[in-house]
């Protein structure tokens, strides 16, 4: 599959039965220096997640969830490093301006705490569309997330760096031929099922978010064993019938990347490319900041077009490397 590059602006679709198309175009933030961050290990608990959090499970967001009571963990300091990439890993141009708020809702806030962990207080908060934050120091690692100290004009502390993503200007990431290496790599994976191919594209602590219609539920993924994983995940609910989709990752994900991905006949960077629907075709708002290609497979004269499919591949620059960090899928919608 050849990746073409496509306009630069984000698109916001709304489809009724027939394609109707708006476009908008993100503000440039302040420019703030990238800082290299160290990988963390997998996690193994999520103390630390903020706003919501974010279990390795299929992943019901509330924005106003209260982080529970947990016993306190021991912070362990992460010192930012210049190792050289791996062999594996996908390097970026420089194109990041900065750090954008990410996966948190419209109507929620990214709390900033006066240490590393839900234990510290609240001493302010970053809205969900900051595109302005700055990262001031090392990380510190607890409970498996890795906590940052940041800046946004007045409000210093600590946040977890998973509601945080390397913000990079529509432009310049539709015109880094460093992104096609990573989307021919999945595309490779997804054709032989291949775990390990696969792994090497997702960040470990980070993992992959994944959504079978935009508005359903997110279900949260880890980069380990993704096609042989034999968990039964609930997936959302169908379109049309409503019924719950059930089924382990290589039951009800491959399929759909095997059918609407692997088949794709038509790309696009920053633009959601749909067939007929009576339904809206736009990125989830949390998903705001991030960038994205659309693989695109068109519909069939013997359904009048409307069996078409669209996966939206997200893709963030984190720790200076592009990594597969969500899928969503479009199709026709009654």
């Amino acid at each position: 599959m050849t990746v073409r590059a496509a306009t630069k602006n984000f698109c916001c679709v709304l489809g009724v039965v027939l394609l109707l198309a708006g476009c908008g175009s993100a503000a440039e933030p302040t420019v703030v220096p990238t800082l290299t961050l160290p990988t963390p290990p997998p996690a193994t608990g999520e103390q630390a997640a903020e706003p919501t959090a974010v279990p390795a499970t299929p992943l019901s967001t509330s924005p106003t969830a209260t982080p529970p009571d947990l016993p306190e963990a021991v912070p362990t300091d992460v010192v930012p490093t210049a190792t050289a990439v791996p062999p594996t890993a996908t390097t970026a141009a420089s194109t990041q301006a900065g750090f954008a708020t990410i996966f948190v809702e419209p109507t929620d806030v990214l709390n900033v705490r006066s240490g590393p962990g839900v234990d510290f207080g609240i001493v302010g908060t970053i809205p969900p569309n900051a595109t302005d934050v700055q990262i001031t120091g090392s990380g510190q690692v607890v409970a498996g997330s890795t906590w940052v100290p940041v800046q946004r004009g007045a409000v210093t502390g600590w946040v977890n760096s998973r509601f945080l993503t390397g913000f990079v200007p529509d432009a310049a990431f539709c015109g880094d031929t460093a992104v096609l290496p990573l989307l021919d790599r999945l595309e490779t994976a997804v054709t032989n099922q291949d775990d390990a191919a696969l792994a090497q594209l997702i960040h470990p602590e980070r993992g992959l978010r994944v959504r079978l219609l935009w508005h359903e539920k997110e279900t949260l993924l880890d980069n380990q064993g993704l096609f042989s994983d034999p968990t039964s995940y609930n997936w959302g609910s169908a379109a049309g019938s409503g019924e719950a989709i059930l089924g382990t990752p290589a039951q009800v994900l491959l399929p759909r990347l095997q059918t609407d991905f692997l088949d794709a006949t038509a790309t696009a960077c920053n633009e959601i490319l749909h067939g007929g629907t009576a339904g809206f075709v736009i990125l989830p708002d949390a998903y705001a900041p991030l960038n994205f290609y659309a693989f695109h497979r068109p519909g069939t004269d013997e359904f009048a077009g409307l069996n078409w499919g669209t996966w939206v591949v997200g893709v963030e620059q984190w720790q200076g490397q592009y990594y597969l960090s969500t899928l969503v899928h479009y199709q026709w919608e009654p």
